[in-house]
């Protein structure tokens, strides 16, 4: 690529949208001070285990985050968007990467080191107060999908994935996920989310493609969901 524009679930989804505040100086400085890096779909971006030096901010793309299984395989724990992080708690905690991160299509990000990183956060109060509401708003991320694949059924949870990783695509809303990555999210068997998926494609809520799932009817899934069990955020 040449250089262009600059147990499973329980990891929860990195920010898909945590840092698109980070605009105008916050986010020029960024590009200064980071080194931004292609990487093509399939490629691994950053390995489990590894020691963590560097901070990465995706500009656009995405990224899957992959357990090590003892077989062999591996597993998706969540996928990382435009404005998404990785490699920052593991810096902070000074631990080593705890998943594989893979590039599912075509990405880029902006590799910062974790010294300069650190002189970021402590010269710029602001860009610190929004990358705090970053990891805040992971976190949350995190509570909710766990309160809701402990106390939901699988059509439920499956929904939950489906309304989170939504996106806009020509005037469509559409998530780019497999029955396979969902089953992952979810930790049930694909078959078992395929039988969800026809079920929501007869009730008209859904239309499968390959490789993605377009939403009908956004407002009759939230209702099939039932609600949010925790109460949402008054703060952007």
């Amino acid at each position: 690529m040449t250089v262009g524009p600059r147990g499973r679930w329980i990891s929860g989804v990195s920010a898909r949208h945590d840092l698109t505040l980070l605009e105008g100086e916050m986010l020029a400085h960024l590009r200064k001070t980071g080194t931004p890096r292609g990487a093509a779909a399939g490629q691994l971006v950053a390995a489990a285990g590894q020691e963590t030096h560097r901070v990465l901010v995706v500009l656009d793309g995405e990224l899957e985050l992959l357990a090590r299984l003892p077989s062999g395989g591996r597993v998706v724990m969540a996928l990382v968007r435009r404005g998404g992080v990785i490699a920052d708690i593991p810096v902070l905690l000074g631990s080593p990467m705890p998943f594989d991160a893979v590039a599912s299509r075509d990405t880029w990000v902006i590799e910062i080191t974790d010294d300069e990183w650190i002189r970021l956060l402590q010269q710029f109060p602001a860009l610190s107060l929004r990358w705090m509401a970053s990891i805040a708003r992971r976190l949350d991320a995190d509570r909710r999908r766990l309160a809701v694949m402990m106390t939901r059924r699988l059509e439920a949870q499956v929904t939950f994935i489906l309304l989170e990783q939504q996106e806009q695509q020509s005037g469509r809303v559409v998530v780019r996920l497999t029955h396979e990555v969902i089953a992952d999210l979810v930790g049930a068997r694909r078959q078992s989310v395929s039988r969800v998926m026809r079920t929501l494609t007869e009730a008209e809520l859904i239309r499968n493609g390959y490789g993605q799932v377009e939403l009908l009817d956004v407002p009759g899934l939230k209702a099939l969901l039932g609600g949010d069990l925790l109460p949402q955020p008054t703060r952007g």
